[in-house]
């Protein structure tokens, strides 16, 4: 007769469809026993509703589940309305304040505990090494140890006051990285002594630090630890380094194994099992409800026939349960805080590469034209919202005395550049990137204005402030690390001359 144990099934953690706690994610959760439910925005329609549909999906279940959503701030921001929406993690590096950073992190997690999540999966720690990563970029602190570790802990810090977990990802660290592991698998062909400074040194230094942290392992496949699988299915990764060398012994959870790096390479039943013998806790099946059957089953008979290990089991089991319904949703929080927050990160985070020409500021009576690429998302995990993103702009000048503006949007996927006639008339010309490294359409925009008009010309970096490595040194450039509306407001203000730009900038181009 076998020792009882708890279901296989509560190691996954699953997304679903929809806005609402449905029959079909009940009978889901009671087909797989899963303990943990991740939101995505399309989960969510705000904050108010959030709180609702959590209760609703813990009253689905007899057993304890784990709520947890990615609520980063700057690109990755699940909850966009009735919560506040900071700039991100590399506006923080540049505004380079711990303060700031653990308000933040109070102010988060005081919202997302009113809302009954009790894990936010958050910050990234990963160290921005390689400008040109896709996947990391303005979700880094920056590339400096020194300077983003603090920042981390304090984020982390900030939340715990509000009782309010969070999960340093993506162990072992993918900054420089070359490729996104939403597409496929990036692979770092570096020594472990060439890896371990700056990347696997932050997880060790805020192990010391957070004594109650989360963890999240990449899809990435560094040489130097495991030439032959990425980090969420390498036992010598997971078992050797970070639960052996490094001594966590808290909650690890996996990446989506939905994403390109894993489905292109195995079926999800075998990375399930493969991920959860490597020494996880608890695996990520994010989207698809056959997936989500399909690691269960495999999981429930990897349990039943010794290949997991039953002891390993009950521990894993314990561990996802001290970190869950931790929250039960309470009246809604006032936002205020975080939104000056929010707003004091954005100002301090501007940086202007250079102005030579002495552009800025700009005045209320110059012929000005913006020309302003449309948001979209550029990594698997954004949310990149078109809607609105204009007259955020137009509000913004005009709120820094700039209201005549006149803004033209651009499409990354519009038409070739021509000089528009307004061009050739502004005495000054505003360009907003969007990934110019990325965008053929982004870049072959810069190379136009560089070349009819950078004696006027001011390039403002939204997306991707790595884009300053394709403007000549001979033209005025800034950014503010992000494009939500805080960040608008303060590239506003310091190109009306009502604020002075202070940020630096925290990782090499």
């Amino acid at each position: 007769m076998t020792a009882h144990h708890p279901p296989a099934g509560a190691r996954i953690m699953l997304g679903f469809h929809g806005t609402r706690a449905s029959v079909e994610l009940a009978e889901l959760l009671h087909e797989t026993e899963a303990r943990g439910v991740i939101l995505f925005a399309r989960n969510i329609v705000d904050a108010a509703q959030t709180r609702a549909l959590i209760e609703e999906i813990r009253g689905l279940v007899p057993w304890p589940l784990l709520l947890a959503v990615d609520q980063e701030g700057g690109a990755v921001v699940r909850v966009a309305r009735g919560a506040t929406v900071f700039p991100g993690n590399m506006a923080l590096g540049a505004a380079d304040s711990v303060e700031l950073a653990e308000r933040q992190g109070r102010a988060s997690g005081r919202q997302l505990a009113a809302m009954g999540f009790d894990l936010n999966l958050a910050p990234v720690v990963d160290l921005q090494t390689n400008p040109a990563n896709p996947g990391i970029g303005i979700r880094s602190l920056g590339a400096e140890l020194a300077r983003a570790a603090p920042l981390a802990e304090a984020l982390v810090r900030g939340h715990a006051e509000a009782g309010v977990s969070c999960c340093l990802k993506h162990f072992p660290g993918k900054g420089a990285a070359s490729l996104d592991a939403h597409r496929d698998l990036p692979v770092l062909e570096l020594s472990l002594a060439q890896f371990r400074h700056p990347h696997l040194a932050i997880f060790e230094h805020l192990f010391a630090r957070c004594p109650r942290i989360a963890v999240m392992t990449s899809h990435v496949c560094v040489t130097g630890l495991d030439p032959e699988w990425p980090a969420t299915l390498s036992a010598h990764v997971v078992r050797d380094v970070l639960r052996g060398e490094l001594g966590f012994g808290e909650l690890l959870l996996t990446d989506d194994l939905e994403m390109g790096a894993i489905v292109k390479r195995s079926g999800i039943g075998t990375a399930a099992l493969r991920a959860i013998q490597a020494g996880h806790d608890m695996i990520l099946v994010c989207h698809e409800a056959t997936r989500q059957r399909e690691a269960a089953a495999a999981l429930a008979e990897a349990l039943e026939d010794g290949r997991i290990d039953a002891d390993e089991h009950r521990a894993a089991v314990a561990r996802i349960e001290r970190y869950s319904a931790r929250q039960r949703g309470a009246p809604p929080v006032d936002r205020a805080d975080g939104d000056a927050v929010a707003v004091e990160i954005a100002q301090r985070a501007v940086h202007v590469f250079a102005d030579p020409r002495g552009l800025l500021p700009l005045h209320a009576g110059q012929r000005i034209v913006a020309l302003a690429f449309r948001p979209r998302s550029i990594v698997g995990v954004e949310e990149a919202d078109a809607g609105g993103f204009e007259a955020a702009l137009r509000s913004a000048l005009a709120g820094a005395g700039l209201p005549q503006v006149e803004v033209l949007p651009l499409d990354l996927d519009g038409p070739a550049p021509s000089a528009p006639e307004t061009l050739r008339h502004a005495e000054r010309v505003l360009l907003f990137t969007w990934d110019a490294r990325g965008q053929a359409r982004v870049r072959e925009w810069l190379q136009l204005v560089c070349r009819e008009a950078s004696e006027r010309l001011i390039v403002v970096h939204l997306r991707n402030p790595f884009d300053q490595a394709l403007v000549p040194a001979d033209v005025t450039s800034l950014t503010a690390f992000g494009y939500q509306t805080a960040q608008l407001r303060a590239l506003a203000d310091v190109l009306g001359g009502r604020a002075t730009a202070r940020g630096r900038m925290p990782a090499p181009l």
